[in-house]
């Protein structure tokens, strides 16, 4: 008896705490929504002084397969936009992984894609054969001369770049063994002084409307200019389960982007320049994202650059922004970035974002170490951080609870509606109020499958995170500089 009260105060708790949170994400996307409308039809006129100089850097590695389609993008915007320039910035960390993953798969006893995401789907599978084909253990040489049939990306980049005229695309190769936020901090640190820095994935694709509208606030002479993405997977699986999870994802994401991520970007800017302890709790912890991020170039100086000791380049960036009070403003505008394609790699994903979750601690200590803040805010921050997270790990299984309750019958009547209560906020509404912003048909038909969708990726949503908090306990966390980058070896027109 006891235990059954136990279970069922369990699914209350499930219950009405999906229905909070949704409730208040709903409130925040009705806001978002506002905003954008109002944002694109009341845009700020262009400032009457020559626009700044903005150079673009775009850090890659194993990106063979799209720096071609990235430099002929990025080609006639730099033609349109004077003072526009883009470094492409490749990383000798591409040729020294190549050994550890020769290692690696020689080591092993299968060969998959999926097992060492590192691996392009062709070097998987050329690889596994090869195993096969050598009874079963891989020789470290015969590795090795397969991986190194595929060329690195600086090749690519070099190649691609003869006959470049314009004097405003470059290409660097950094010589450390960092990640990209080291290949970011390398090119800016070559970069002439003044104007700004923008940080873009390989896979961004900014239009010149979107541009037009960022250089507008970069007139103003804002301090950090942020743009916002939406999520959309370019290819359907064939499984229509697989197929749903994928599609699901990338609505799940841009969601997020909707209802999270852009209500902290315009709560941080609105409060970050406040004095006392209430405006820093509410303005809470800036979370920059790489899709478009423009940092003055005093501003790149005023925090040592992004940070080195991390996974990820962008978001821990957040935290000196953060403690030194710098705003970060918003473009009310969204542009539209691929979603990865399968199970394997929305998975990968979540377990490589996550991982700013678990370097946020070393990050505040780098920041104590070095004067910045005072005590209480960097522990603010870090309870900030620490909800953030905490929200990711339970979303999946309270989502799955009370889904159960929902179905169950016998839950009770008031239970059960309380739970499809909260089963309708997280997926329906959110579907229906967005429709129009996102990418696809808007009809019945397909604003249901959205949600059935949307459904599904909601319960998978938490496996990548606690898949690197897997990582992180049993001493695996990617941050070293020993471990091989965890970024997937995207497919051609894949996601980052």
């Amino acid at each position: 008896m006891r235990a059954g009260n136990a279970a069922k105060g369990a699914c209350w708790v499930a219950a009405l705490g999906l229905n909070l949170r949704h409730t208040a994400g709903t409130w925040q996307l009705a806001r978002t929504l506002i905003w954008l409308h109002a944002g694109r039809h009341g845009e700020p006129a262009m400032e009457d002084r020559r626009p700044p100089p903005v150079d673009v850097v775009i850090p890659v590695l194993r990106e063979q397969h799209h720096v071609a389609a990235a430099l002929a993008w990025w080609k006639p915007l730099v033609t349109a936009f004077p003072g526009l320039s883009v470094t492409i910035v490749s990383t000798d960390r591409e040729e020294r992984e190549r050994d550890r993953l020769a290692l690696a798969v020689c080591a092993g006893s299968h060969i998959t894609h999926g097992a060492l995401p590192q691996l392009s789907p062709d070097e998987a599978t050329d690889l596994e054969q090869a195993r096969i084909e050598a009874g079963g253990r891989l020789p470290h040489e015969v590795a090795t001369k397969i991986l190194s049939r595929t060329p690195l990306t600086s090749e690519v980049v070099a190649e691609l770049m003869t006959g470049e005229s314009s004097g405003r695309i470059h290409h660097v190769t950094y010589p450390g063994a960092g990640r990209k936020a080291g290949q970011v901090n390398h090119a800016a640190r070559a970069l002439p002084p003044g104007g700004y820095v923008a940080v873009y994935d390989v896979d961004s694709r900014p239009d010149a409307e979107l541009l037009n509208a960022t250089y507008k606030l970069l007139a103003a002479d804002h301090p950090v200019v942020q743009q916002h993405a939406l999520h959309i997977a370019l290819r359907r699986e064939h499984d229509c389960g697989v197929k749903g999870l994928v599609q699901g994802s990338a609505t799940l994401q841009s969601i997020w982007t909707l209802r999270r991520e852009i209500p902290y970007a315009r709560r941080y800017h609105a409060r970050a320049q406040r004095s006392g302890a209430r405006g820093r709790v509410w303005a809470g912890l800036s979370q920059p994202v790489g899709h478009g991020l423009f940092l003055r170039r005093d501003i790149v100086e005023e925090i040592g650059g992004f940070p080195e000791t991390t996974v990820l380049d962008d978001v821990p960036a957040g935290v000196p922004l953060s403690l030194r009070g710098i705003p970060v403003v918003t473009l009310p505008h969204l542009t539209v970035v691929p979603a990865p394609e399968s199970v394997t790699e929305v998975v990968a994903q979540g377990r490589r974002w996550f991982c700013s979750y678990l370097d946020y601690p070393a990050v505040l200590r780098d920041m104590a170490h070095a004067g910045t803040g005072s005590p209480s805010e960097r522990g603010l921050l870090r309870i900030i951080a620490a909800y953030r997270g905490l929200a990711w790990l339970v979303a999946g299984p309270l989502t799955a609870v009370t889904l159960a309750t929902a179905l169950c019958p016998r839950s009770g009547s008031h239970l059960r509606a309380t739970a499809s209560a909260g089963i309708l906020l997280a997926t329906v509404v959110p579907v229906v109020m967005s429709a129009r912003v996102r990418p696809g048909p808007h009809s019945a038909r397909a604003i249901g499958r959205d949600a059935a969708e949307l459904l599904a990726a909601y319960l998978l949503r938490s496996l990548g995170p606690w898949l690197a908090v897997a990582d992180a306990v049993r001493g695996r966390h990617p941050n070293s500089v020993s471990f091989p980058a965890p970024k997937t070896h995207r497919r051609p027109g894949g996601a980052s």
